[in-house]
């Protein structure tokens, strides 16, 4: 069920939800969380609903997709009176999740929490995501203050690795970025391979897309963990992350490689035939599952992004 509403308050809408559920006999028991989903144009509302409909199916919460535009703030002139539109979803329009939409105009985008505030779930924790184009410093988002994980996704930008590099410098625990679970099939198999081998590695080479945050990301993990020299190229054809090698003590080469293309990848060992593995690309669906499965701060990921990423980014040492 859609419903429509007009010109209306937070607090009406709070109120319709719950005469709705009485209606159909349900309740919001079953919510987990609130999900809070930060999208800068209305065009979006429906990609970022499909993304959280995925995600709730593990998760059960409460949806809430903030329209936060330019038109959200007070006109210079004043000739925009404050308004609030919403959009209600519920039952099989929703999935296992109410959803709730809010369209607001002519009203302070600093006072966003307190338009979002009525709607919130008692007893649960608040997350907010944001799909695009993250704010600046997520923590100081109207927004981004009351939730306990803020998780934004550098690969909607431009420029994803700078997003990336502007994400760390404002980095508050509770933050985490798409791009590090996006990489997490990479380093279990990455992980498991560094185990099996016989010989200690001794440096690694990572190849990947230019901007994208995947090759960065693995580039900075490896080096922390492994405390070798660590070198990160671009490939041309990569779409994300394409290749990692590793020198060994013995003087072998080890690499694992996946074609831009492709959802296999090889592990290549010296004097053996090529091993072929499942490594396909993740879903941001996949990834938004992770990153709500932990609701405390990731410090791995934070120690990480501040101290590690920045010295693979263009024009960063090593």
């Amino acid at each position: 069920m859609i419903i429509p509403l007009k010109d209306t308050t937070s607090s009406r809408i709070a109120a319709r939800l719950v005469s709705l559920r009485d209606q159909q006999g349900a309740s919001a028991l079953g919510r987990v969380m609130t999900l809070l989903v930060v999208v800068p144009s209305a065009d979006e509302v429906e990609d970022a609903i499909a993304i959280c409909d995925a995600a709730s199916r593990e998760h059960p919460c409460r949806v809430i997709v903030v329209v936060d535009s330019p038109a959200t703030g007070p006109s210079p002139s004043g000739s925009i009176e404050p308004r609030l539109d919403a959009e209600l979803r519920v039952g099989d329009a929703a999935g296992p999740s109410d959803v709730v939409v809010l369209v607001p105009s002519g009203l302070d985008a600093d006072d966003l929490d307190l338009l979002v505030a009525p709607l919130l779930l008692s007893d649960t924790p608040v997350v907010a995501y944001w799909p695009g184009m993250p704010p600046p410093s997520p923590g100081q988002h109207p927004l981004g203050r009351i939730a306990i994980r803020r998780i934004t996704d550098s690969r909607g930008s431009e420029c994803p690795v700078s997003t990336l590099l502007d994400l760390a410098r404002s980095y508050a625990p509770g933050d985490t970025d798409l791009g590090w679970s996006g990489v997490t099939l990479w380093r279990a198999l990455l992980a498991a391979l560094v185990a099996d081998f016989g010989s200690a590695p001794v440096s690694a080479r990572v190849h990947g897309h230019a901007t994208h945050p995947s090759s960065f990301l693995i580039a900075a993990w490896l080096r922390r963990e492994l405390g070798v020299p660590v070198e990160r190229e671009t490939d041309p054809s990569a779409q994300t992350l394409t290749r990692v090698s590793f020198d060994l003590e013995d003087g072998s080469r080890v690499r694992l490689e996946r074609d831009a293309d492709s959802s296999v990848a090889f592990v290549h060992r010296e004097g053996l035939d090529p091993a072929s593995v499942n490594l396909p690309r993740r879903r941001v669906q996949d990834c938004l599952m992770e990153e709500l499965r932990r609701l405390d701060p990731d410090v791995y990921y934070g120690s990480l992004i501040t101290e590690d990423l920045a010295a693979f980014a263009p024009g960063g040492g090593r």
